[in-house]
């Protein structure tokens, strides 16, 4: 019986650690999008690198969620894309600066938002 429940436990945790993996991994690269914006200095790299980021998140909406973290997840994402939106409408006018102090939301949804993706312990999977 503990055999068998233990099978069950690492199975899990493989398939929840691949999922995990490849949405951890396009969640760094969106990362590294934003350290980019973040440090760019003129309106052409602001764009581009926005532009960028955006293109990651939209690809990641597609289907990488749990099913039951899909609904939330999507919301994240789309709260994101808005600040994005807002970002390049002050980049475009050439206010760097704006454009910047918009995109600080991101961090906090950042936070918000990976709590949700955190893998379940050991002891939550054997245990419930």
């Amino acid at each position: 019986m503990y055999k068998i429940l233990l099978l069950i436990s690492v199975i899990s945790l493989s398939v929840s650690a691949q999922q995990s993996s490849e949405l951890s991994v396009d969640m760094k690269n969106i990362g590294l999008s934003y350290k980019k914006v973040m440090h760019a200095e003129n309106k052409v790299d602001l764009l581009m690198s926005l532009e960028a980021m955006a293109t990651l998140i939209s690809n990641i909406q597609k289907d990488q969620f749990k099913p039951d973290l899909q609904k939330q997840s999507i919301e994240g994402l789309e709260k994101v894309l808005s600040v994005i939106s807002v970002a390049k409408k002050y980049a475009e006018n050439d206010d760097i600066k704006r454009a910047k102090k918009a995109l600080e939301r991101v961090d906090s949804y950042r936070k918000e938002y990976h709590k949700l993706h955190e893998p379940p312990s050991i002891w939550q999977l054997l245990f419930g």
